[in-house]
């Protein structure tokens, strides 16, 4: 090969090297995984046993509530009102739940009232809808029976 030619291969393989790129730098180790809390210790048995009989109490609550009578109506409440009087630091967590079923029972309760107030008044407007019938049609039995005036 010429020595003219062999400048301009040289220049360009020089300038092929210039265009490769770098090595990339190594990547950043991971960052350390979190420590997890150690899980809280397990509840003893007398704890569960309490937990277990509130949830009893709740549960009756709720049976009583689902009847239409004020009989069940204030089973329900003395169930729930037994259920707010206990006093065991585990059951806490569950005294708001206690406290939102009062609240729906009392409402409940007042609604029910309600529903008998006006289901009596019913009653009352349709008996006296009837009597004032019965006195329309003497009247109209009355009427007849009058002599027709010319």
């Amino acid at each position: 090969m010429r020595p003219e030619r062999r400048l301009p291969i040289l220049a360009l393989l020089l300038l092929a090297a210039c265009q490769t790129p770098a090595p990339l730098p190594e990547p950043a180790p991971p960052p350390p995984l979190p420590v997890c809390p150690a899980p809280p210790p397990a509840p003893e048995a007398g704890d569960l046993q309490a937990l277990l009989a509130y949830a009893q109490d709740l549960h009756k609550a709720l049976a009583f509530s689902q009847g239409r009578g004020g009989a069940e109506l204030a089973q329900a409440t003395a169930q729930l009102e037994l259920a707010a009087s206990a006093t065991e630091p585990q059951i806490e967590p569950l005294k708001p739940l206690a406290t939102l079923l009062a609240a729906r029972l009392a409402e409940q309760r007042r609604l029910q009232d309600n529903v008998d107030k006006l289901t009596q008044q019913l009653r009352d407007s349709q008996r006296r809808n009837e009597q004032l019938n019965e006195k329309l049609e003497a009247l109209k039995a009355i009427e007849q029976t009058l002599p027709v005036k010319r």
